[in-house]
């Protein structure tokens, strides 16, 4: 969820892609990925967005943001990468 948050995946139309989250996550199968979202979202801490091409994307939801601890901006994985 931090990846969302850090990313500004906060809205419908500002998701990532599995595939996105996967290149900040490092997890070698989209499967393992795509079943923690699915817990995630039966959770209603994140949801579906609008497509990006093919692709599903996914942003952070209200109780999402407030479950998730307070961090800097310097401890952002998402900067990070950058």
């Amino acid at each position: 969820m931090g990846i969302l948050r850090s990313a500004g995946a906060t809205g419908k139309v500002h998701g990532l892609a599995i595939s996105e989250i996967s290149g900040f996550e490092r997890l070698s199968k989209p499967n393992t990925l795509h079943k923690k979202i699915k817990v995630l979202e039966s959770s209603g801490f994140i949801c579906e967005g609008v497509r990006a091409g093919r692709a599903k994307t996914y942003y952070l939801t209200g109780d999402g943001i407030n479950e998730l601890p307070e961090k800097t901006r310097k401890d952002d994985i998402y900067n990070e990468k950058q």
